[in-house]
Formats: structure tokens, C-alpha cells, sequence
């Protein structure tokens, strides 16, 4: 029986040959390594952009509504709402429909613009809460309550902030998302 040459690991002069097998071994600097993603972006956008235009709808019948009710002096007056109270609402309302249908639009695109649109809505929303609070729209609530119009007003503007607060995390989910997809456009400029 005759051997096979890869098998034999004597050489010619009798002495023995030395195999490596396998891979060589990876040395790491111990910075790390760069890594590239590989996959489709994330769909937070898409998704938050899609409630934010179905939001942008379902306040824009609210505010059609209530504005049919203030056509009523006397729902005016039960619920002591003056045309200050009722232009300021509607700005407001207004605010929130524009920002969140446009900014919805351009967030399903991938546009980082879409994203800054509706925190600025928010912002602005929060400012008009604020003023309608201390502009005599809590009067009803504080008398039905028994309290002081100013704890009414106080309380009106810490829950405002709050829901202001969560409503931004939830708007910003798609900016603390690393492969998020987004495009870098930015609202001015």
C-alpha cells in the first residue's frame, strides 16, 4: 500500500514537516469595530406619521363640533366660554391640525422636518394652553369644584405639561432609533 503525499509529513531529509490548520487569529485594537447595517430602515416614522395624520383628522372633527356648539349662546354661557375663549381654541385647534396632518405627511416619507413640525406644535399648543387657562376658562370648572380659580389654572397647566411632555417622547420615537431612516432635512433652512 502506497501513501498519499498530502498524508506524508516526513520530509526528504527524514525530518518532520509542520501543518497549520485552521484561520489565523484575529487581533482586536480594543477600539472595536465598525459596524454597517445591513437592513431596512426602521418603520417607527411610517407608523407614528400615520397616527399623527389619523389624530390631525379626528381633531378636526372635534373642533368642527365644538364650534357648532359655541354657535349656541346659551352652551356659550353654560360652559363660560367667551369669544376670546373661542378664538383661541380654534387657534389652537387650528395649530394642532395643521402640524400634525403636514408634519404626519412628511414623517411617512422619512423626513426628519415631519418630526421638528410636530414638536413645535406641541410646544406652541402647550403656550396656548397655558394662556387659556389663565384667560377665565376655568371659571365653571372652579365654582362647580369649590376651589380657587388660581389652583384650577395651576392644575390645568401642570397637567397640560405633562401630556405636552409625553406626547414630545412619543412624536421624538423616531429620532432615538439608529437605523431610524431618516432624511436630514430640517424645518428652516
Amino acid at each position: 500500500m502506497q501513501s498519499d503525499q498530502l498524508d506524508d509529513l516526513t520530509t526528504q531529509d527524514g525530518g518532520q514537516e509542520i501543518l497549520i490548520d485552521g484561520q489565523p487569529a484575529q487581533i482586536s485594537t480594543g477600539f472595536g469595530n465598525q459596524v454597517i447595517m445591513l437592513q431596512q430602515p426602521s418603520s417607527a416614522s411610517k407608523v407614528i406619521g400615520i397616527l399623527l395624520i389619523i389624530w390631525g383628522g379626528l381633531n378636526t372633527v372635534f373642533l368642527l363640533l365644538a364650534m357648532l356648539g359655541w354657535s349656541d349662546a346659551d352652551v356659550r354661557q353654560e360652559q363660560g366660554i367667551d369669544s376670546l375663549g373661542i378664538g383661541l381654541n380654534v387657534a389652537s385647534g387650528g395649530v394642532s391640525i395643521a402640524t400634525s396632518i403636514i408634519g404626519g405627511i412628511w414623517m411617512l416619507n422619512y423626513q426628519r422636518k415631519g418630526v421638528y413640525l410636530v414638536l413645535l406644535g406641541i410646544i406652541i399648543g402647550f403656550i396656548f394652553s397655558i394662556v387659556l387657562s389663565f384667560t377665565g376658562s376655568t371659571d365653571v370648572a372652579a365654582q362647580d369644584a369649590g376651589l380657587n380659580e388660581s389652583v384650577v389654572s395651576s392644575i390645568a397647566v401642570g397637567v397640560s405639561a405633562v401630556c405636552s411632555a409625553v406626547c414630545g417622547l412619543i412624536v421624538a420615537i423616531p429620532l432615538m432609533i439608529s437605523n431610524n431612516g431618516l432624511d436630514d432635512s430640517k424645518l428652516f433652512g
